[in-house]
């Protein structure tokens, strides 16, 4: 009764309570016991009240009942006395009558009177109290029956809410078991994939390894195939000397005696005030013992740079041919691959000192005093060999390298040491600076070449501009004398290319090739008359080929090796060139 006084409703008590007892799907069966217990109490707990108040109602109607029992037996009594007193009464005025008595008999009939009205009075209360109760035994009883069939819905709704839970409890250990296994193959599967992407790291790994090692052993078969149809060639000319030689000699004599009649025709002298022209033999040089990769003269042109297998630079008089200086520059552990003097302007830091920069298949660089002989530096930061070196035309205490570990550094020459490195995408055969000191260009064994700009990020430098000009690797990257916003470039597909930088992109302006034109080595150079308007290419056959860039035409062929030429330099002193057994010539006009 207290419960349903405050306004509840045992609907909504069975609701909660059977909400209070519907497991989830994750609940385990510890869980899932201990609510259904909590649902119980909370159901016995909430008939509990009822219960109580319906045993007080009896208890108090069965009190009422003995108290109205007791009240039916005093008005019995009542009503015998009344009875009795009415006769009396009836005596007491029959007797009133006949003498005085009858006074005091009246007199006992009045209390009995008014006894008799108090009795009636309190059986009217009695009478009323008992209906009250029976009202509220009939309003417990009403109650009592709400309840028990309140009880009966709760007791049918639990019975579905353990038929439920005994589901529930079913499909959880079910979905336990689904999840166990699901877990187990998710593991397995997880595993599996681990055990792939492991595997597939390594392969990737070992693939890249692979096409490293392919790329490396393609390089060095080519080399091979090279060298080997470099002697086929050697044997085959060596089979014909003489003859050759006599050819050769007539050839000379007759190109020397056209390139004169050329030059009194057009009346033409190049632009340090001369008519030369290559012609003719006139030095020959045992440079290096083995072969010689790169020749170079001093800015004046009066001292020739031969750098080769022997590990060593040798320097010559340009004129003689004599050894001079310091005569050899040593320090070198492998066979040097290009050398390059300072010059240019006074502006770079040591300009009054005249350097040399060698690249050797050592992995280094070295800078060595061109006067004293001595070594000022030994660069290191390579992982493979330096094939190309240039000195800063605008500053001598810069200066670019490239090697065979794809990078291109550039150095501080002034404190030994690289201030930005380049990650490049092929092999780099060649290296120079372009038309400002801000610029690189590059030449790569994927056949192209690369124009890097030193100033878009700090140490390093934005994505290159690239020019694909040739079908196999480009040897050799070469700046016009004349205009910096132009270089040559050789590959061993057997073409020179010129290219325009000064359109706003780079372009191919003009191919030179040959019938009888091979390049001669891996790292063939070409180089550019001081005026400009000649190229010349050593090629495989020990031929020096002097094309004339204005038409593109062949316009001489000189012989005088036996072998590949590997290299020539062009300056006021004249034309060299040098072959792959150490020979230098030095031609005239």
């Amino acid at each position: 009764l207290p419960y349903f006084s405050r306004g509840g409703t045992l609907s909504s008590l069975v609701r909660s309570s059977t909400a209070m007892a519907t497991p989830s799907q994750g609940d385990s069966a510890a869980t899932l016991l201990a609510k259904l217990q909590a649902r119980n109490r909370v159901e016995v707990d909430a008939f509990r009240a009822v219960f109580e108040a319906h045993a007080g109602a009896q208890r108090q109607a069965r009190v009422l009942q003995e108290r109205v029992a007791t009240l039916n037996r005093r008005c019995a009594e009542l009503s015998e006395g009344k009875e009795k007193a009415e006769a009396d009464l009836k005596t007491a005025n029959e007797a009133a009558a006949k003498g005085a008595a009858v006074k005091d008999q009246s007199a006992r009939i009045s209390e009995l009177q008014t006894e008799l009205a108090a009795s009636y009075k309190q059986h009217a209360e009695s009478s009323q109290q008992v209906i009250a109760a029976k009202e509220q035994q009939a309003k417990a009883e009403d109650e009592l029956v709400t309840a028990k069939n309140a009880l009966a819905i709760a007791e049918r709704e639990r019975d579905e809410a353990r038929e439920r839970g005994s589901e529930l409890e079913a499909a959880l250990e079910e979905s336990r078991a689904a999840a166990e296994t699901a877990t187990s193959e998710a593991e397995a599967r997880l595993l599996a994939r681990n055990e792939a992407v492991a595997k597939a790291e390594a392969m990737e790994a070992e693939n890249a390894s692979l096409v490293e090692r392919l790329m490396q052993m393609k390089m060095a078969e080519a080399e091979k195939m090279n060298e080997i149809n470099d002697l086929y060639d050697d044997l085959q000319r060596q089979k014909k000397s003489e003859e050759m030689r006599a050819i050769a000699s007539d050839l000379s004599a007759a190109s020397a005696e056209s390139m004169s009649s050329l030059a009194a025709a057009v009346g033409g002298t190049n632009a340090f005030g001369s008519a030369y022209f290559p012609a003719r033999k006139r030095l020959a040089i045992r440079a290096n013992v083995g072969g010689t990769h790169r020749v170079a003269f001093t800015p004046g042109g009066d001292v020739l740079a031969t750098a080769g297998d022997d590990r060593t630079v040798a320097l010559f008089d340009a004129g003689s041919g004599n050894p001079t200086g310091p005569e050899r520059l040593t320090a070198a552990t492998g066979a040097l691959l290009d050398v390059d003097f300072s010059g240019g302007d006074s502006s770079g830091a040591g300009s009054d000192v005249l350097m040399v920069l060698g690249a050797g298949t050592d992995r280094a660089l070295r800078l060595w005093d061109a006067t004293t002989g001595r070594t000022r530096h030994t660069l290191t930061g390579h992982a493979e060999k330096v094939v190309s070196a240039k000195f800063c035309p605008w500053n001598c205490a810069r200066a670019v390298s490239c090697s065979h570990d794809r990078t291109i550094k550039v150095w501080d020459l002034e404190r030994g040491f690289c201030k930005a490195s380049i990650m490049c995408a092929s092999n780099c055969n060649s290296v120079t600076y372009g038309e400002s000191a801000a610029v690189v260009i590059s030449g790569h064994y994927d056949g192209a070449a690369r124009i890097w700009d030193l100033r878009q990020k700090p140490g390093a430098a934005c994505d290159p501009v690239e020019v694909r000009g040739h079908s196999q690797h480009v040897t050799a990257v070469t700046m016009m004398p004349t205009n910096r916003g132009q270089f040559i470039t050789s590959s061993r597909d057997n073409t020179l290319k010129l290219v325009d930088l000064r359109s706003g992109r780079a372009e191919v302006v003009r191919t030179l090739k040959a019938s009888g034109y091979r390049s001669g080595t891996q790292w063939a150079n070409p180089c550019v008359a001081p005026d400009g308007r000649h190229v010349v290419a050593g090629g495989a056959d020990g031929g020096v080929f002097v094309w004339n860039l204005i038409d593109g035409g062949l316009k001489v062929t000189l012989r005088g090796h036996d072998v590949a030429v590997a290299t020539c330099a062009w300056s006021q002193s004249g034309l060299v060139t040098a072959d792959k057994n150490g020979v230098a010539i030095i031609w005239s006009g």
